[in-house]
């Protein structure tokens, strides 16, 4: 049903389009003027510093056509079918310099400008982009062309509402932009902190209001903790699996935080692997493959760890909360040592490196500041998580003409 003073319309009704061309590789400089391509578009965000590549600047004038400015609308237009990797739609920020339109990536040119907030929110609602992904475009990729995109239906409201509804959203993207500006600053008060903290360039005070003094110990990480790694019950045994006890699995391990697991095995599944339990508060190391070095303090009562996976059981003298933080950090310098293509760690390699730790009610000390930070992170990424479905939910009603504004005199 099409709202009262609203008509259905096509994309090409909103907007024209500019499809990129097909610059050649062996025209690339080091220097000159930036082209922008699918990738720098990733996740609605425009990243020009992202694998950049540069053509000479007399091009800007051989290829105006294809010239893009600040505030200009930009679509990636290839991707996997059935999955989300494209039709990301940008508006190029302010006092970005000149660039050039690569293949695969569209303009979008408002046929009115003050009609611009609008023409991006379309691009970027579920609407549009739940009929952007139902385009056929290929067996395995989508190609996606501009006649296709210029054919999407959409609802148009008359200009005036036009700009009250992109006025409406800007103020939740404002409030969006803002709370990632916040999470990028105490993320990087939060590393200069471990920075400090972590190698004792920075002493913190104890519970009588003194500096902490004193040399931290060198020792080794085995020497500070418990370590075992664990296995994985047959796979030709069905009697192994879907038991009560939680499996973890290096995959897990990208949550910093294990709290959940995805598969559980059986008391026999137990007794017949190397599969061990690790005591609630453990520190996990990923020791092979993609995830190796990730570094996640368990949650979970009872659980189990398979080979890939070295548990560390901190010791009297050892916080765990402290060991997690260090160890982030260690395991990513571990990571650089490792050599071959792909990074493998080893219970002896991690087991031998050197630390250095302070008493433990320094320790403790250090644990709550870091954990502080982060909980503090952890609350603005949930109201950043707020933000963005409340934005989404906005955008549903207001496009489709269910909640109507109010437009100015």
């Amino acid at each position: 049903m099409v709202p009262k003073g609203w008509k259905k319309g096509l994309v090409s009704d909103l907007a024209d389009t500019v499809m990129g061309y097909a610059f050649k590789s062996n025209d690339f400089v080091k220097k000159g003027i930036p082209l922008v391509r699918m990738g720098n578009l990733y996740q609605n965000q425009f990243q020009l510093d992202r694998s950049p590549i540069y053509l000479p600047d007399d091009f800007a004038t051989e290829y105006k056509r294809f010239l893009l400015q600040s505030g200009d609308l930009v679509m990636s237009m290839t991707g996997t079918m059935g999955k989300r990797d494209y039709g990301f739609a940008v508006e190029i920020p302010e006092n970005t310099q000149d660039c050039l339109l690569n293949q695969r990536v569209l303009k979008i040119e408002p046929r009115n400008s003050d009609a611009k907030g609008f023409v991006l929110n379309v691009l970027k609602s579920e609407i549009f982009l739940s009929k952007l992904y139902s385009l056929p475009g290929g067996t395995k990729q989508a190609n996606l062309s501009a006649t296709q995109i210029r054919e999407i239906s959409v609802l148009i409201p008359p200009l005036p509402e036009q700009q009250k509804i992109a006025k409406i959203l800007s103020t939740w993207d404002k409030a969006i932009s803002m709370t990632e500006r916040l999470i990028d600053n105490s993320t990087q008060q939060k590393k200069a902190l471990m920075q400090q903290l972590l190698t004792g360039k920075k002493r913190l005070l104890d519970d009588e209001g003194q500096r902490f003094e004193g040399e931290w110990e060198e020792v080794s990480i085995g020497s500070t903790s418990k370590c075992f790694s664990g296995g994985t019950p047959s796979r030709t045994k069905d009697e192994y699996y879907n038991g009560n006890i939680p499996w973890i699995t290096s995959g897990k391990l990208n949550d910093r935080y294990v709290d959940s697991v995805n598969e559980y095995i059986t008391e026999l599944g137990l007794q017949n692997s190397s599969a061990k339990i690790v005591k609630n508060g453990s520190i996990l190391v990923a020791m092979y493959g993609a995830t190796a070095g990730k570094v996640a303090l368990n949650t979970l009562d009872g659980a189990t760890v398979n080979q890939a996976i070295l548990a560390l059981e901190p010791k009297e003298k050892s916080h765990n909360l402290f060991l997690f933080y260090l160890l982030e950090v260690e395991m990513l310098k571990a990571l650089l040592l490792v050599q071959g293509g792909q990074p493998n760690l080893s219970a002896t390699i991690i087991k031998a490196i050197k630390i250095k730790v302070p008493t433990y009610i320094e320790q403790q000390k250090i644990a709550i500041v870091l954990t502080n930070a982060d909980k503090e992170i952890e609350l603005l990424e949930q109201q950043l998580a707020d933000l963005q479905q409340e934005k989404k939910a906005l955008m549903q009603v207001l496009l489709t003409g269910k909640k109507r504004v109010v437009v100015d005199d």
